[in-house]
């Protein structure tokens, strides 16, 4: 295919831009909300498994019928449906120090039984990378695309990973205590909803060692017998482009060292699931999809494969570009046998009622992408091998 003219290229940009630029004006007419992360009016109570917490996420991204059409739909009825979460046992659970995320309000925790952990927020401050000045002008806007985020995803994104053979560290929804109980941290996690789940570590799923992505190298360096189980990271990466999980990047990885007599085969761990079934739909998205391919919709026909890719490249093509075309034929066919109708509905029913209700057409979505998940394997394959990528 002949490329087109740069100038075409830049004219075509450029109008992007201006339809972005004019979208973002009629936008600033309805109401948007501010960036952060409230803290959400919950109330309290008890039953026989222990102490509740009841409402709604975020009513904040409802938006109206102008509103929606502009910004898309996403999953806002989600965001705003009344659902009950377990609060947090602190008897339990010991804060130990505020995380670093960039968007998400993080907590690091240790267990009674020695292992770390997790909390991270549903809710998420889309704005908070941003310097002061682009926040001012596109806080409300970037805030406002959290409705076109799951707040269920990580819950359905680890019984999907679950079924297809996806070493993960499984989240499960919870509400965070009263200020009182969380002491110096009650002042930015108190009430807070969110999800917590286990941080791999040595130990975890009984492996002897787990490290980040950074490290996998040095190991690999020290350790000239083993090896990365490409065929486990192929495996997490269809699944990746079949949930619609955008942002991957090195940072979100662990590598899990399985041992085998001398030798061993490192197994990745995928992390942070927030980005999982992201749908961005509306006029001003669409229009800047032409200039940021990563703004993707969570569709049928995986029409914004190219944007699932983009963070990952650089570790696709160090480690997938070997695999022949038969493993990675044989590794999709599996997966549409892992993910049938019964795994596919039992992942999805891991969310409250209220968001299943709300969610009618995820279950059906992820059915369809399940079975065309194996030619999406050869788009993909093809991308990889496209320009010359795997010959550098």
């Amino acid at each position: 295919m002949r490329r087109r003219p740069a100038r075409v290229q830049r004219r075509r940009r450029a109008a992007a831009v201006a339809g972005v630029v004019a979208g973002l004006v009629a936008a600033g007419m309805s109401a948007l909300p501010r960036p952060g992360i409230p803290r959400p009016d919950w109330e309290t109570g008890s039953t026989e498994q222990g102490p509740v917490a009841d409402g709604a996420v975020a009513t904040r991204y409802v938006g109206s019928p102008l509103h929606r059409v502009l910004m898309g739909e996403g999953y806002r009825d989600v965001w705003a449906a009344p659902i009950r979460a377990p609060v947090l046992n602190l008897a339990w659970f010991q804060p130990l120090k505020a995380g670093g995320g960039r968007q998400t309000r993080s907590l690091e925790l240790r267990g009674a039984d020695g292992r770390e952990y997790r909390f991270r927020s549903l809710d998420k401050d889309q704005a908070k990378a941003l310097s002061p000045l682009p926040r001012l002008v596109m806080g409300r806007i970037r805030q406002d695309q959290v409705s076109a985020l799951h707040p269920g995803a990580s819950l359905v994104a680890a019984g999907l990973q679950d079924a297809a053979g996806v070493m993960n560290a499984s989240a499960r929804l919870v509400a965070m205590p009263a200020p009182a109980s969380l002491g110096q941290f009650g002042a930015d996690y108190a009430g807070l909803p969110g999800t917590i789940q286990e941080y791999p570590r040595a130990g975890f799923r009984g492996v002897d060692r787990v490290v980040s992505t950074d490290s996998l190298w040095a190991e690999l360096r020290r350790r000239p017998g083993d090896r990365v189980n490409v065929e486990a990271y192929l495996r997490a990466r269809l699944m990746d482009v079949y949930m619609g999980d955008w942002d991957r990047h090195e940072g979100q990885l662990r590598w899990a060292r399985m041992a085998r007599g001398g030798a061993a085969s490192w197994i990745v761990i995928p992390r942070d699931r927030d980005y999982a079934f992201s749908d961005y739909g509306g006029v001003i998205p669409g229009l800047a999809r032409r200039v940021d391919p990563k703004i993707v919709r969570f569709d049928t026909a995986y029409r914004d494969l190219q944007g699932l890719l983009v963070k990952s490249r650089k570790l696709d093509l160090r480690l997938l570009c070997s695999v022949p075309q038969a493993t990675w034929d044989s590794t999709a066919a599996d997966l549409t046998v892992l993910l049938g109708d019964d795994a596919i509905a039992g992942a999805v029913f891991r969310m409250p009622q209220e968001w299943v209700r709300r969610s009618a057409a995820l279950e059906g979505t992820l059915r369809a992408r399940r079975d065309r998940l194996p030619a999406v394997a050869r788009r993909f394959r093809q991308h990889l091998h496209a320009g010359g990528g795997c010959a550098k």
